[in-house]
């Protein structure tokens, strides 16, 4: 049971949440293409654990225009909404797409409206550099989801720079 000593000490909190295969699937694919002409392409999952071999380059074409058939991820859009419902909380959609419009414009199609940030790339630092910038701000706690290994690697590192502060990570598949 949560006591309200709990609730006044939880100070500014932060839920973020990442957008490709942690809240909804799509049609979208990543290409590499390779130093010999070669291409090939990963859907996000596939991408989420891909070690890039040497002079191979990623091309994010697909993520760049509106989202093609999407399809939400349930308990994950549940886990969403709730955050958005308790309020006094900042809930935020992290993704490594350029654009965010076609993401803020899916989720008002279903009746949310929450605050996305479009990354431009998909390194995993890239994602951990925001989530540090917001601890900065003072936020804390900070939960974080994401279906990428690495970005969840990426951010637990904060973890021991900032051992005063609870950073909650989950990996979602």
């Amino acid at each position: 049971m949560i006591k309200l000593k709990d609730i006044l000490k939880e100070g500014k909190v932060v839920s973020i949440f990442d957008f490709d295969d942690t809240l909804a699937k799509t049609d979208s694919w990543i290409y590499v293409k390779a130093a010999d002409g070669g291409e090939k392409q990963l859907d996000p999952a596939e991408f989420a654990v891909y070690s890039a071999k040497k002079d191979e380059v990623f091309d994010f074409r697909d993520f760049d225009r509106k989202l093609r058939n999407p399809k939400i991820i349930k308990k994950n859009v549940d886990l969403l909404r709730k955050q958005l419902e308790k309020g006094g909380r900042k809930v935020t959609i992290l993704t490594a797409r350029r654009l965010g419009a076609p993401i803020s414009h899916f989720f008002r199609t279903i009746g949310i409206n929450p605050y996305v940030v479009p990354l431009g790339d998909a390194n995993p630092q890239k994602k951990a550099d925001y989530i540090e910038a917001e601890i900065l701000k003072g936020y804390d706690p900070i939960y974080f989801m994401d279906d990428s290994p690495k970005n969840i690697k990426a951010v637990d590192n904060l973890k021991k720079k900032y051992p005063n502060n609870t950073i909650v990570t989950k990996l979602v598949k």
